[in-house]
């Protein structure tokens, strides 16, 4: 067995009475264990930041006395791990980020959060983000969350988390944002193919991983809620649930969406580190009366909707489960193929109520009445293989509109349809 050798005493230490120099030689050994001892550096504590408006006499008395009264400011003292705290208020403040984006370099926004901070809105704090391109931005940011406010008004997005991971939107009111036209500074309001000139929904997750969009209401914006992957890396491992989707009247309640081209390679497989959107959870929404006044030249907008935007994008390996969809203009879950080179495989809808959805007829495929759930290939003959199981499906002409092939479908209840599958 090998001899553990003993620690080497400091020259200095040698020259110390025996009692002082076992001192030493302790100190020495603990050292190399990685044992801290005194004097080593303590853990930073986490601070509270509050904001108030200036003179305010409303609130508690941290409200009172808030020495910040912008949220950026706030943030910007703010280190990681800090929470910062805004009081009731109609805060009109931003910032600009600089991201190195080409076809987007600076963003303006209501809140630039780019750390791992928390920001609470308490009741009343509210974001009014006119003329700016989002309300908060989350960019490159991990562990952090946007939770408790009103934003209204951005050109773009509500809320925006852009190259993120593990953040959490929770409990705020996303409401009449994506305000900007195809002029506007913000790229996301340009159409392109079959992506429209939604501005980016009410919020979006682009490009970001493993985060949580719990509890929101997303009203009255052009569209709800958002996942893609414009930035040529994945969105993936995300959790939307417990949202209130409703009144986004030009497009989807909820899209899922391959906007990288490099999604899926030439052979038709998935290159997950290239791009796709895909093991997501979409969960107990509920999700009414979305894409039922589309913009000129759109067809309105689904529930719950899959899409490849681009030859070589993909949607692939979601979950959509419990949630209740009813009123939308397009099928309540709606899956489109655009290109025969993309990959919507995989994706699992299970357990949700489904009532009257379509309510403007598809004009892009051959459904024209109300559907529960739709699956169309777009003509490409490519098959879509998705899971369609314990749904209840009620008061629709079709429950379920198949014309790619590939479903299977099981243990679904339908009330008061006329055709339970359509193929």
């Amino acid at each position: 067995m090998a001899q553990r050798s003993t620690p080497a005493v400091p020259v200095a230490a040698r020259a110390l009475p025996s009692a002082i120099r076992a001192v030493a030689v302790l100190v020495v050994a603990l050292a190399a264990c990685g044992v801290g001892v005194a004097g080593a550096a303590t853990p930073r504590t986490s601070r509270t930041l509050w904001v108030a408006p200036a003179n305010t006499t409303k609130g508690s008395a941290a409200c009172r006395t808030a020495p910040y009264h912008s949220i950026a400011s706030a943030i910007d003292a703010a280190a990681a791990g800090d929470t910062v705290i805004v009081c009731a208020g109609i805060y009109r403040g931003s910032t600009t980020i600089t991201t190195g984006i080409p076809f987007q370099p600076e963003i303006t926004t209501g809140a630039d959060i780019d750390k791992s901070i928390v920001l609470i809105g308490r009741h009343g704090a509210t974001i009014n983000a006119a003329h700016l391109d989002n309300g908060v931005t989350f960019f490159k940011a991990s562990d952090a969350e946007v939770e408790g406010f009103s934003i209204s008004g951005a050109l773009g997005e509500g809320v925006l988390a852009l190259r993120s991971t593990k953040v959490t939107i929770a409990d705020n009111v996303v409401t009449r944002n994506d305000k900007g036209s195809s002029s506007s500074s913000w790229s996301e309001c340009e159409a392109s193919g079959n992506v429209p000139n939604d501005c980016g929904e009410g919020i979006h997750l682009m490009s970001t991983s493993l985060s949580k969009v719990l509890d929101n209401t997303s009203e009255f914006n052009a569209g709800g809620i958002l996942l893609s992957d414009d930035l040529g890396s994945p969105t993936e491992g995300n959790t939307v649930s417990g949202n209130l989707v409703e009144d986004n009247e030009s497009d989807c309640g909820i899209t899922v969406v391959g906007h990288s081209g490099h999604a899926v390679n030439a052979a038709g497989h998935p290159t997950p580190k290239a791009g796709g959107v895909f093991g997501n959870t979409i969960s107990d929404n509920v999700v009414i009366s979305n894409g039922t006044n589309p913009a000129s030249g759109e067809l309105g907008g689904g529930g719950i909707l899959f899409a490849s935007g681009t030859p070589g994008g993909g949607a692939y390996d979601n979950s959509v489960t419990g949630n209740e969809i009813a009123g939308n203009g397009l099928s309540g879950i709606t899956v489109h193929q655009h290109f025969p080179l993309s990959d919507l495989s995989g994706d699992v809808f299970s357990g949700n109520w489904i009532g009257t959805n379509d309510i403007l007829g598809d004009p892009g495929t051959g459904d024209s009445v109300t559907t529960g759930v739709l699956l169309d290939n777009g003509g490409t003959g490519k098959s879509i293989k998705a899971t369609v199981t314990g749904n209840t499906i009620a008061w629709d002409t079709y429950g379920i509109y198949d014309d790619a092939g590939g479903l299977a479908q099981k243990g679904n209840v339908f009330l008061h349809v006329t055709v339970h599958v359509k193929s």
